[in-house]
């Protein structure tokens, strides 16, 4: 089986081992980073790649309860002032990509707090950070997968640990998503197959919390297909770039939490012509990819979300007659 799509079909057990770990032996340091956000005056999320788009629904979720929270790539925040009173919080795979390590070393130097989110304890990242809390997921063997899910899974449970909202039924509502995952992902994919126009260019349309997974699925496209791709708000493609839609036009639409305004925003673009791939708790039809809600709040419904737009990825680069993983310029995307 294409490494990719392993990777993709083992995101299930992938996130319960996550889930697991955080409220079982790494409890203490769930706890400990609620608690470092919580005083923090200032919060900079930030990282490269996959893992900066994990981190999005995490900062969408922090602004909510915080009043001054930044989300910027690590390789933009490098050039930035640094501001008394600001928690810096690194989200990384390997925790040594250039970047990574050398923003976590000089964050060492000048005494600035550091908290860090990896899958790799024994990283640049992690020896120079004041708190690190540990995924346990497997390693992909291809570009952020089951990363970009289990390390936002972390995220997430901070901010809901820091909202005193870490509770039984939001477990249970995870743990049923992820059996759902589990039961329903040849079926996704074998739709995803009959999908003929996989492997044109697309534009990845999302909204709030599913920007994180519009973002993703732009680049997981480019990577694994090396299809040009673009994303954009819902809100701000209505305000210009819908000009280009007509029967030409092939593109993603994220919906997790769909509302009057949005149903109305889906019939304007839909309407115009051109193929639409929805994703949602409201998505059907030959190429909607029903995504049930599971009571979940919006930011962990882009976990059981992440499935089908990583297979629109994965599909897209088998409709081009590409292996997803052989990569031509990089032996390994380490973020």
């Amino acid at each position: 089986m294409n490494t990719f799509l392993e990777d993709i079909l083992a995101q299930p057990a992938a996130l319960r081992l996550t889930l697991a770990s955080m409220l079982e032996e790494n409890e203490a340091a769930l706890e400990q980073a609620a608690e470092m956000i919580g005083g923090a005056s200032r919060l900079v999320l930030t990282s490269m790649g996959s893992a900066h788009y994990s981190l999005a629904p995490v900062a969408y979720a922090l602004s909510r309860l915080h009043p001054n929270v930044h989300l910027v790539e690590t390789g933009e925040q490098m050039s930035l002032p640094f501001v008394p009173g600001t928690l810096y919080v690194i989200m990384s795979r390997s925790g040594k990509s250039k970047e990574i390590a050398g923003f976590a070393a000089v964050l060492r130097q000048r005494g600035e707090r550091l908290l860090a989110i990896t899958m790799t304890p024994d990283s640049t990242l992690a020896k120079n950070a004041n708190l690190v809390v540990y995924d346990p997921a497997p390693y992909d063997g291809f570009i952020c997968t089951k990363a970009y899910t289990s390390m936002g899974l972390i995220g997430m449970l901070i901010v809901s640990r820091l909202e005193n909202r870490l509770d039984q039924p939001l477990v249970d509502g995870l743990g049923k998503a992820f059996d759902w995952m589990e039961a329903h992902q040849d079926a996704m994919l074998k739709q995803m197959q009959s999908i003929a126009w996989l492997g044109k260019s697309l534009t990845f349309l999302s909204r709030r919390a599913g920007m994180s997974l519009a973002q993703s699925g732009a680049l997981w496209l480019e990577e694994a297909a090396r299809r040009r791709a673009a994303y954009s708000s819902i809100d701000f493609f209505l305000h210009g770039p819908v000009e280009q839609v007509d029967e030409g036009y092939h593109g993603v639409w994220i919906d997790l939490a769909p509302d009057v305004l949005s149903r109305a925003q889906y019939r304007e673009v839909a309407g115009k012509g051109g193929a639409l791939i929805c994703v949602g708790p409201e998505a059907a039809g030959p190429t909607g990819f029903k995504i049930p809600a599971f009571d979940l709040p919006e930011v962990y419904r882009i976990l059981p979300a992440a499935l089908p737009v990583q297979m629109i990825a994965y599909q897209s680069a088998a409709a081009l007659g590409l292996r997803a993983g052989d990569m031509r310029y990089l032996n390994w995307v380490v973020r």
